[in-house]
């Protein structure tokens, strides 16, 4: 794999919000074109679909409330994804996920060149299905040299899976039958329109970060964004200017003359 640049961070930025991002449409539209008239079909989309929402949900980390959030856009096989993991994840995850002061979300973005990616993308998603988004993330970097060019990674995938105690038939019927290749084609297909060629890259307000970055560089763009005013809430109508000339705390125009305070009596 290319190795991205390591110079100035601000390259391009990303066109899509946050909420363009995660709207999964193959999840919501095209699984909902599934139901039909029979009610068996009906009830096999809606269990697809709320897998699939399940596995879409598991990405995030941290609270709604965090100020910030940071998206990530990553390959399970980059090793310079690993690199990031190894050294910087765990101090942003004590710093400012646990603190609740940042978001993370994950974005999956199997690249080409890595054979194995892809179906490191489906354990993970399938593991979130049931609730282990990211200790199946964080199994699949620690352990990245053991799966990476593996005969056959996917029994790997499914040990990893074992000893978390998940439902082996569930995993198993959700990496076999692709449940959750929509969600991953999307992160492909939302981080390619936005000009992102390579991994890890990181989205915050914005801003492409590109590289594996060590944290002290991360810390300076977090507490930045962290200590910039807040947006004003949408639909907000922020407060006419008076006219030029006007003296602060001057009635307008038109306005009823301001009641003087009473009189103080003197002794």
């Amino acid at each position: 794999m290319k190795r991205l640049s390591k110079g100035p961070r601000r390259g391009f930025l990303f066109n899509a919000g946050l909420a363009g991002i995660l709207c999964i449409t193959a999840a919501s539209s095209a699984c909902g074109q599934l139901v039909g008239r029979d009610a068996a079909a009906n009830a096999a989309s809606a269990n697809l679909d709320s897998l699939m929402q399940r596995a879409e949900n598991s990405r995030m980390k941290g609270p709604e409330t965090a100020r910030v959030t940071l998206i990530e856009v990553s390959d399970f096989q980059c090793p310079y994804c690993r690199q990031f993991f190894d050294s910087t994840y765990a101090k942003l995850d004590s710093a400012y996920i646990r603190t609740g002061k940042v978001r993370l979300v994950f974005m999956a973005f199997p690249l080409p060149g890595h054979r194995e990616a892809y179906g490191a993308a489906k354990a993970a998603f399938c593991a979130g299905a049931q609730g282990k988004f990211w200790p199946m993330h964080d199994q699949l970097f620690s352990r990245q040299r053991e799966w990476s060019g593996a005969a056959d990674p996917a029994a790997r995938f499914a040990g990893y899976a074992a000893g978390m105690q998940l439902d082996a038939g569930a995993y198993r019927s959700c990496v076999e039958n692709d449940r959750v290749a929509p969600i991953i084609l999307n992160d492909v297909m939302r981080a390619s329109g936005a000009g992102i060629g390579g991994t890890p890259t990181f989205i915050l307000n914005g801003k492409a970060l590109s590289g594996a970055i060590p944290f002290s560089d991360l810390k300076q763009e977090l507490d930045a964004a962290l200590s910039a005013p807040a947006a004003p809430a949408p639909g907000a109508t922020p407060p006419a200017a008076p006219p030029a000339g006007t003296r602060p705390g001057t009635p307008p125009a038109g306005a009823p003359p301001a009641t003087p305070p009473p009189a103080t009596p003197r002794p």
